[in-house]
């Protein structure tokens, strides 16, 4: 078993790139069979939470093939609950803003907004669909979300990219692949309908261009505080916010939604991005 072990450790180091697309079309393959064929978020659950599962899965398989611990990928005890309350206080301090500004875009236009505190899909094509699905199942489902996704991009890849690339390097390959990661949705949209194929384009390109900046921010947070806590906690609080809480006016549920979300991910990763500059002249 120790031998077996050694034997994929090089491997993994001798070719992280290729481990690591490999490890990515796997958990794409589980996203899209989710995605196309299951639609477990057009069910009453309201939430695609599979094939994050079956990434867990995935991570877990290759930390024990290659003899490498959750704490090597950046779940380390040290400072955990520090860098959680960090990673929370991002996602409270700029979402408040993001909220507000939306409210008052509504409140001008004379549609009356309020906010709803209920369990809900998220779409980028239509308005908000609540579900039946409790709220603690859907901080569930973002818990086991946010640790697939950041153990997957941030914490395994970046493991094992860095041992063959710069941290500038390894941070675009992750933060490109994790872009890629969300187109499934829009290309979904059009496939069964629901958008035509120009705007398919633009929307995806948009989508893809967003979570790429999303990503480097956590790989910002993650270099600054050496763990992955404070991005699990700030992803976690981005997708339950946007899960629970929600604008309903006379326009509908969260007409405006993908506003208030690029206008919160921007400052914030504004506001990550000069800390990880000052840190990095100091310290790096």
């Amino acid at each position: 078993m120790e031998k077996s072990k050694k034997t994929i450790g090089k491997i993994f180091s001798q070719y992280p790139l290729r481990v690591c697309i490999a490890l990515y079309l796997l958990c794409y393959a589980f996203r899209l069979w989710e995605y196309f064929v299951l639609k477990t978020d057009e069910s009453v659950i309201g939430e695609n939470f599979i094939h994050k599962a079956c990434g867990v899965v995935v991570i877990f398989i290759a930390l024990f093939a290659s003899g490498l611990h959750w704490r090597d990928i950046g779940f380390m005890r040290a400072g955990r609950l520090k860098n959680i309350g960090l990673g929370l206080a991002l996602g409270v301090g700029f979402y408040t803003i993001a909220y507000a500004v939306e409210c008052i875009v509504l409140y001008v236009q004379g549609a009356s907004p309020s906010l709803k505190i209920a369990s809900g899909g998220f779409s980028l094509v239509k308005s908000t669909e609540f579900v039946s699905t409790g709220i603690g199942f859907i901080l569930l489902f973002n818990v086991l979300n946010v640790w697939m996704e950041e153990g997957l991009f941030r914490g395994l890849f970046t493991r094992l990219l860095r041992e063959r690339y710069e941290f500038k390097t390894v941070i675009f390959i992750t933060a490109l692949l994790f872009g890629l990661w969300h187109l499934a949705m829009p290309v979904r949209s059009f496939i069964e309908g629901q958008m035509k194929f120009v705007p398919m384009l633009l929307l995806g390109a948009g989508y893809v261009v967003l979570t790429f900046v999303y990503g480097l921010k956590m790989s910002f947070l993650y270099r600054m505080t050496g763990s992955l806590w404070a991005g699990l906690a700030e992803h976690f609080f981005n997708n339950s916010v946007i899960n629970i809480v929600h604008v309903v006016s006379s326009m509908g549920s969260d007409h405006l939604q993908v506003v208030r979300i690029v206008t919160a991910q921007l400052l914030s990763f504004v506001f990550v991005l000069i800390l990880y500059l000052r840190k990095k002249k100091t310290e790096f």
